[in-house]
């Protein structure tokens, strides 16, 4: 049985001047739609054009685990 994947990414954008990324991605069952924007580091932009969106959307990814680690902390 496949997995069902709850999340589709949209949209990834880049702003090279002030190393901005917006990513953004929308919750298939409910139809919310969330918004991330980070700052990235010049390494990050490193590596080829091909493989871009998908490392953003992973750095993305990564930014609302840590969000939801946080927001899970007892106490």
């Amino acid at each position: 049985m496949a997995r069902q994947q709850l999340w589709t990414f949209d949209s990834a954008t880049v702003d090279f001047e002030d190393l901005d990324a917006v990513v953004t991605a929308t919750h298939g069952p409910s139809l919310a739609q969330i918004c991330i924007r980070f700052r990235l580091s010049r390494a990050q932009l490193s590596g080829e054009v091909d493989t871009l969106r998908r490392r953003l959307e992973c750095l993305a990814v990564d930014k609302v685990l840590d969000l939801a680690s946080f927001l899970d902390l007892p106490g």
